[in-house]
């Protein structure tokens, strides 16, 4: 198979990974249908990733492996984009796998339906425990404006990259964030949702993503602190394509339950004017918001809502009916 003819060109950014390797590799070698594209990239690993790699690329015809000084996950998969020539992109973790089919699950999908963007579930495996836990969350929506949400919510499907398969174009002059190193995935799906004009949800479970010591994020202390560039980046994106003042209230609740989910109500309320405020303000014009946000963005620009937010958790907590959606 010449590269000029895959079908869908499975992107795999690959550092110190030699402990987890064989089984993402057999998982790929499995996916007999539809024309594979395997981009390895080599992200300047210094144990044997490298040697598997090209040990597997001898024996796999559809693989080709590229080995690069080490510039973070994000820059391992800019640089599979950029050699990608799959009518299809699909992301594929070092230390994950894909279930039997599910490419061929994917683009089947695709093609028939025209869907730019296909999402299914997966299954989270703890390899110290040995254990299969399905993640399956019923589809929000099969609207790219009400997705959008979510991932600024931070949901659990919709923010991965590697649960999806992506129409190639989607991608035209659009790369992820090198400078951030959490949460680099939910702020490309943002902007690829943002231009995708149709979308679906699979009930399938097509990846398995494996659990262990050295995951992303088992070693962030703070994952407040963690998640603000994130956050930084998302606002910018908003901004730039003209709908933060849609997403105004999503946006502010999100920066919110970030903050309280670790240091607690009371604390995040105490500097949310100097922590919090300014982000959620920035670039906001208030002729531009939905009505029914214009009030909650008063309150927030006038110092109330510190106030308002303890008393809304309050209720919360009497009611059991939430403030916002929260992941």
């Amino acid at each position: 198979m010449s590269e000029s003819q895959a079908d869908i060109s499975v992107i795999v950014p690959c550092y110190n990974a030699e402990r987890y390797l064989s089984v993402c590799l057999e998982s790929l070698k499995a996916q007999r249908e539809p024309e594979v594209q395997m981009l390895l990239i080599d992200d300047g690993s210094t144990d044997a990733t490298g040697a598997m790699l090209d040990d597997f690329a001898r024996v796999e015809p559809r693989a080709r492996v590229i080995h690069t000084e080490n510039g973070g996950v994000s820059a391992a998969r800019n640089r599979g984009l950029a050699l990608a020539t799959g009518r299809y992109i699909a992301f594929v973790d070092a230390d994950d796998a894909l279930e039997e089919n599910s490419l061929r699950t994917l683009y089947r999908h695709a093609v028939s339906t025209g869907a730019q963007i296909i999402s299914a579930n997966h299954t989270l495996f703890d390899m110290e425990k040995e254990q299969r836990v399905p993640v399956h969350l019923p589809p929000v929506a099969q609207d790219s404006a009400q997705i959008v949400r979510e991932i600024i919510h931070m949901h659990r499907i919709y923010n991965n990259i590697w649960n999806k398969l992506y129409a190639r174009e989607l991608f035209d002059g659009l790369r992820l964030d090198e400078d951030v190193r959490i949460g680099e995935d939910a702020l490309l799906n943002l902007q690829l949702f943002l231009r995708a004009d149709k979308v679906a949800h699979l009930p399938d479970y097509t990846y398995v993503y494996r659990v262990h010591s050295q995951s992303a994020m088992a070693g962030v202390r703070s994952h407040s602190e963690a998640h603000q560039p994130m956050l930084r980046s998302m606002s910018a994106i908003l901004l730039k394509q003209g709908v933060k003042e849609r997403y105004f209230r999503d946006f502010l609740q999100s920066c919110v339950w970030i903050d309280e989910k670790e240091r607690g109500i009371r604390a995040c309320m105490k500097t949310f004017g100097e922590r919090v405020r300014p982000l959620v303000l920035e670039g906001v014009r208030e002729d531009r918001l939905l009505p029914q946000d214009k009030r909650l963005y008063r309150l927030v620009r006038q110092g109330g809502f510190p106030a308002f937010y303890t008393l809304m958790r309050v209720k919360e907590k009497l009611t059991g009916r939430k403030w916002g959606i929260r992941r």
